[in-house]
């Protein structure tokens, strides 16, 4: 079996966070791209942040256990197993951990020079320990020999040093990107976070106003609501409804209010979906498409909806030149469409200056000027360098 063990302390659980989580969050995230099938913490006291990664690796199939000192480790580490050490604080990338360490076991370690005064702990003349090793399992026992008050993850350091395990060098640049961390303060993450941010969930184009702001705003709770795995799929799932609810509210004849609504659920439905994708970065998930496909559609079919009203538009030409404007819509968000008629497909945008023109009484003027121009421009303008939606 592969265990990990890692430290959690009050100041690196409850203060120091990368993305809304807690450095031992991250750490869960590398041991289980490493194939762990229990997760063993030190920590000396129960609290929210020990339960939210116990749901973490539980909810991933692992086991989980929690001891509060080096005592209990032993009959929970077999000496066949393969044991794998975090060092509190450190951030490591899961993907080089995997390849570098996942077949044999070994010293993370990164050049003295640099590292040290970052805070890694020298363990010879020229390298320092990068806060990442793996050893066999009857490394545990030699922590008997030491005093109750004695650090486990330093003694398991020692314990692998003297047994002449393997240096396996962890490059030096990646001190200066973040892709390899200590966390140590609350300062530290800060100067790290754009950098990891950018590598695992990068904001929207400005060609997509309206995605980048559900973007933004969810970044702006990310910190509150990242340890709440209900939240954000319930913004989801209810930006949709109140979509939905608009095109009722439209077809009734209310069609300012049913496009506010549709709007607003679009954006709501769009920063449910973006908050739930940030607070897993880092988890090695891939994003979910079946949500947003169903979003866009519910919003297209209430856009139609509110102009089939036939309390306020009479005749075909109103729900026509919807259905234009949804085909423009779509036609817009392929990747060689021109850049300029990217905020076509933003449907947060799109039905937002639907709705500001209804309410100078606009409604179809707008909808079908913004229609033929999003088709004429597809059409015939030359295809541009691809821009992707996030």
């Amino acid at each position: 079996m592969r265990v990990a063990l890692m430290a959690l302390t009050d100041d690196q659980g409850q203060q120091v966070r990368l993305g809304g989580r807690p450095v031992a969050w991250h750490q869960v995230q590398a041991a289980l791209a490493l194939g762990c099938e229990r997760v063993v913490c030190l920590s000396e006291s129960p609290g929210s942040t020990l339960a939210a990664i116990q749901r973490e690796v539980e909810g991933r199939g692992a086991k989980f256990s929690a001891v509060a000192n080096s005592r209990a480790l032993s009959g929970l580490i077999n000496t066949a197993d393969t044991l794998f050490v975090f060092a509190p604080g450190i951030l490591p990338d899961s993907e080089w951990l995997a390849q570098a360490l996942g077949a044999r076991a070994g010293i993370a370690c990164l050049p003295a020079a640099g590292a040290v005064e970052r805070g890694f702990e020298r363990i010879d003349r020229d390298r320092a320990w990068g806060g990442v090793l793996s050893t066999r399992g009857d490394a545990v026992e030699a922590l008997s020999l030491l005093p109750a008050d004695a650090d486990p993850i330093a003694g398991l350091l020692r314990v692998a040093l003297q047994r002449g395990a393997r240096c396996v060098e962890i490059p030096a640049l990646w001190l200066d990107d973040g892709r390899w961390a200590l966390l140590g303060d609350p300062a530290a993450a800060r100067r790290v976070e754009t950098g990891w941010q950018s590598r695992y969930m990068p904001a929207p184009s400005l060609g997509w106003p309206g995605e980048y702001l559900s973007h933004k705003l969810a970044m702006l709770v990310l910190p509150r609501l990242a340890d709440s795995p209900a939240i954000a799929p319930g913004f989801a799932v209810g930006g949709v409804a109140l979509a939905a609810g608009g095109s009722v509210a439209g077809y009734s004849g209310m069609t300012v209010p049913g496009l506010a609504m549709i709007a607003i659920g679009a954006l709501v439905s769009s920063f449910g979906h973006r908050l739930r994708s940030l607070a897993r970065a880092g988890a090695g998930e891939k994003a979910g498409t079946l949500l947003p496909m169903v979003r866009d559609a519910v919003v297209d079919l209430s856009l139609v909806a509110v102009a089939a009203s036939p309390q306020q538009f009479a005749g075909w030409h109103a729900p026509f030149a919807a259905l234009v404007l949804v085909a423009a819509m779509r036609l817009s968000q392929e990747e060689t469409a021109p850049r300029f008629l990217r905020p076509v497909g933003d449907r947060i945008l799109a039905v937002s200056v639907v709705a500001i023109a209804a309410a100078a009484g606009l409604f179809l003027p707008a909808v079908a000027g913004i229609a033929l121009g999003g088709l004429a421009a597809r059409i015939f303008w030359p295809a541009s360098t691809k821009l992707t939606q996030v």
